[in-house]
Order: structure tokens, then sequence, then C-alpha cells
């Protein structure tokens, strides 16, 4: 690891550090207050949140018990949007119940089919329950513990705001205020039932008169727990569940997961997740933090966008074009002797361009090699034994004959200057890079700044463990930077720097014998320094990939 890396890695870390510090000062002692108590005790029967006067529990359960799918119906008019809704369950859970006359109708329409209903409220509209109750149909006691059997068994549920128990209505249904005289109690209080069922064709109506007993810190407890299995009992596994949010009767006093503006165009306090975040100092630093980190990235890969200089020589290499033409015509033909035979007629053709020899005249042929013989600087036996290896009739031709024919070609033409090979893979002014894969740094860095977060969101909060996190983070996201910025190699004139994945880069000369081993998903190379390094495919772009099958070509031609 070198000297710059080690000095922007500390500063890096200690610029995290310093962030920690300010996130987690508590020189007054205010910050490391331990929160027993949800701060939020007010009750809206919420179905995603989590704080204690909601059911978000209860509908974790429900999602475990049933089978299909759970749907919140927030508009009427989207009930025929909804997947097999007319043998569905129809839940509510809340303070006030009300929906109009023939979108009852039509709840009681699928009850009659098969649906089941479970309707549980401290209140409903008066023409709803004028359906089911006669006047006065509904004891209360204002206690602070109501006591419930479920089952056989008395258990006791205490009314909870914040750390205090205190007093509240309790009601039960008085069972001659109940116009179905046909009805089946299976929960009660206070001697009287609290939920029953009513028969209706194919289906059931349940009504329960005490939704407070699925708020979240009842279900929590043994006894709530007892009871939320009853009533999950009582909904089919196998039917989708609707829950009637559009049900909500007071709309002023609480809403679920409702996104949507008041109607009468009242100014609404904003309560997203990015005012939350912005009205709490500590999560607003946490949240700058995050984009100054993508700012980092989005710099980052944008000096990536420039793109890769190719393998080039100085002059143009034609013996790959050459040699690619082979490998097409030997693959075509699937046979040594349409190669030698295509190897023949280009030597014929060089050696009329060069020397003004015809070579392809069989009547000739003596003649024009010893005109060759005369003016080439080339020892006349190899000539005669160049020539006589081009004719397939006089050799066993396979593909060792066909790589030692090539060689000799390429012999003949160096050392007669029709080529002048370069010794180099790249011009001294220029560099090729071999860029690794872009979205796998990106994928790393996404997880070290999700990380880095979390761990400062815990120390935040007062919590030890958040450094569990951060640390890490830090790793992670020091490896990305690194991932995305260093290539995997840089190829220059007389030297091809090899950079590790962590730390550190090796320096090979290219002014020596390399051998080269193609496999399916990575290249060795072997030094005649004894020096070896191994090139992954896999981690490399697509342009990097072909510059990389460029430069395998150059060792293989003159290196090796």
């Amino acid at each position: 690891m070198n000297r710059k890396i080690i000095i922007s890695f500390l500063a890096f870390a200690l610029f995290i550090g310093v962030v920690i510090w300010l996130l987690d000062g508590t020189a007054a002692g205010e910050q490391k207050v331990n929160k027993k108590y949800s701060s939020d005790w007010d009750r809206t029967y919420e179905l995603k949140n989590a704080n204690p006067r909601n059911i978000s529990f209860f509908m974790d359960l429900l999602k475990v018990h049933v089978k299909d799918s759970i749907y919140n119906l927030k508009y009427w008019g989207d009930l025929d949007t909804i997947p097999n809704h007319e043998e569905a369950t129809y839940l509510f859970i809340g303070d006030d119940f009300g929906v109009s006359n023939d979108s009852y109708d039509s709840i009681m329409h699928y009850a009659d089919s098969g649906a089941t209903v479970f309707l549980s409220f401290n209140y409903m509209t008066t023409n709803i329950y004028e359906r089911h109750f006669y006047e006065n149909a509904f004891y209360w006691d204002y206690s602070r513990v109501l006591f419930a059997y479920v089952g056989d068994t008395s258990l006791p549920y205490y009314n909870i705001y914040q750390n205090d128990t205190i007093n509240e209505n309790w009601f039960s249904f008085d069972e001659y205020g109940i116009i179905d005289t046909n009805y089946r109690s299976y929960l009660f209080a206070m001697k009287h039932p609290i939920a029953f069922y009513e028969k209706h064709a194919k289906g059931k109506v349940h009504l329960h008169c005490i939704p407070n007993l699925f708020e979240n810190y009842q279900v929590i407890q043994p006894n709530g727990y007892a009871h939320a299995q009853v009533i999950l009992n009582k909904i089919p596994k196998d039917k989708p569940v609707i829950f009637l949010t559009c049900g909500i009767n007071k709309v002023d006093d609480y809403s679920i997961d409702s996104d949507e503006d008041d109607e009468g165009g009242a100014e609404k306090e904003d309560t997203s997740l990015i005012q939350f975040i912005l009205k709490n100092p500590i999560l607003r630093l946490a949240f700058l933090l995050s984009i100054v980190l993508i700012l980092v990235y989005v710099f980052f890969r944008a000096k990536r966008k420039e793109d890769i200089l190719p393998g080039h020589t100085e002059k143009r290499n034609m013996s790959l074009a050459f040699v690619e033409t082979l490998s097409s015509i030997y693959i075509s033909r699937n046979s040594p002797i349409g190669v030698l035979q295509v190897m023949r007629k280009n030597f014929y053709a060089t050696i009329n361009k060069h020397f003004y020899i015809d070579l392809n005249r069989k009547e000739n042929l003596k003649e024009n090699v010893e005109k060759l013989i005369e003016k080439v600087p080339y020892d006349a036996e190899k000539v005669k034994a160049l020539i006589l290896s081009l004719d397939s009739r006089k050799n066993h031709v396979d593909n060792k004959h066909l790589g030692e024919v090539y060689a000799n070609i390429r012999e003949f033409y160096i050392s007669t200057g029709i080529q002048q090979p370069s010794k180099r893979f790249v011009a001294s002014d220029k560099e090729v890079a071999l860029n690794k894969f872009i979205l796998i740094g990106a994928f790393i860095l996404l997880i070290g700044v999700i990380t880095l977060f979390r761990g400062l969101y815990l120390l935040a909060m007062g919590g030890g463990v958040g450094m569990l996190f951060v640390i890490p983070a830090i790793l992670l996201i020091y490896f990305a930077s690194r991932y995305i910025r260093i290539p995997v190699a840089l190829i220059k004139a007389n030297e091809i720097i090899i950079y590790g994945l962590v730390a550190g880069k090796r320096v090979i000369s290219l002014n020596q014998t390399i051998h080269c081993t193609v496999e399916k998903s990575r290249i060795l190379f072997e030094c005649e320094d004894g020096n070896s390094f191994t090139i992954k495919q896999t981690m490399l772009t697509k342009k990097a990939k072909s510059a990389l099958n460029q430069f395998v070509e150059f060792i293989k031609l003159h290196k090796s």
C-alpha cells in the first residue's frame, strides 16, 4: 500500500470519526436518554404503523394466517379491481364504522354467497346499527381492566397509556338487543358477549365491540395474542382479505394509511418521512452525509465515462488479421489442408508483389524458385523447404504442420524486410486501462452506504452497537472506491502494472519473454524473470476484454 493510499484512507477514517463524534456527542448527558416507551400513543388503528395503539402486529399475524392476498380498500369504487372479492373476508377494525346503504347491501349480498364479514368497532352509523340491533343494545363499564373469557379461561386486559394504566369504556352486547336471535357468541366479558356471528345463507357476519384488543401493545402480550388467535380462527385461510378502510366514519380523528388530501381543502400537516428526517438534527446530518457519499460515487462514475484506448501498434500489424482469416477458414472448412492452400496462395501473392516472381506456374516453378533465392537475403535450403512445405500432396498436413509453416513464413517475411514487427503493444505516449465491471463496485458501495447509515442511526439513538456497523461500512466504502477508481491492470509501452484488489501494485516489464495460457474465465501470464500474474476476464468490462484479447495476441506473436 503506497503512501497516498494510506493518507487517503486515514483522512476518510478521520472524517467519519468526526461525524460519529458529532452525532454521539453527550457532553451534557442529554442525548443518552434510554427510551422505554413510545412517544406516539394516539389511537389511529393504522395498518402498517408499529406504534402501540395501531394494529400492524395483528395484520402481520393475519398475513401469516391467510394464504391469499390482503387488500386495503380505501375507496369503495375500487372493489371491482380486487380479484375474487365476491368470496373474500371483509374486515374492519376501528373506532367508528360506517358506509352507505348500497355499499353495505353489497357486503351482505357477498355474505349470502359465502363471504365472511368481520366488524370490530366502538361505534357505527345509524343505518348499519338498525340492521343488527335494537335500541340500547350495549353495556359498558368504565374501568382500568377488562376480564374477558377466551375459551374457558378468564383473562385480564388493561388499558394502558404510555406507562400508566388508566380507565377506559369497555363495551359488551346486550343479548336482548340483537335482532338476529340465532346468533352465536364466542367471546364474553362482564357476563355478556363481546363477539358473536350471524349466519347469512352460505356466509357469516361477525360483530366485535372492543377493537382496543387488537392494538399492538395488547397483541404482543400473551393474553392479547390468545384473543388474536381466536379471531384468526374465524377468518378463512384460503380466501383474500379486504380491509375496509373506506368504512372509517370519523376521518378527522384518525386515518389508515391514507395519502390523500382532505376533501375540504384544509391545510394538512406534512408527515412524510423526508420531513421527519429534516426536522431531526441528527437524522438530517446523517441524511446529508449519505448525499455526500452518493455525490462521491457519481464523481467516480463520471471519471469512468472516458472511452478505453484500444490496444494498437506503431504500425498496423497485418499478422493478426491473417491469423483471424486462417482461423475462420479452418473453422468453416474444418480441414487443415484448406488452411494450407490459403497460406500458400497468400505467400505466393506476397512474393509476386515484392519480388515480381510468380510461383503459381508449375512449369516454371523450379526456375522461379532459383530466381527468388538469388533476390532474397535468405538461406537457399530454407526457401526450398518452405516452398515444399506448402504442397499438401507432399506433406502430412495437420495442426502442427500448419504452425511450423506459419512460423517459417513469418521468419521469411521478417528476414527479407517484408514485415517489421512492432516491439510495443502501445505507443510510448499511450496506455490501455483494463477497467473493472462497474456494477460490482456500485453494489458494494450501496451496501457500504446502507450499512453506514444504519450504524450512524443506531449511534444517534444512543446505541453503541452502531459501531459494529460503522467500521465494516468504512471498509466496504474504501474497497468499493478502490474497485471503481483503479483498473485491474494498466498496459504501457514497456511495462504492465497489475493492481491488487485491496492494496498495492506490481510492475512487470514487457521487454522479456512472456507465455500466456487462456482459460475459460481467466488468463495466466508467466514471465521470463519468474514473475507470474492472473487476470480474471469476469471482472472486466466489454471494452477491457477486447483490449486484453489484443494484448494476448501481441504476447503470442512477439513475446513468446
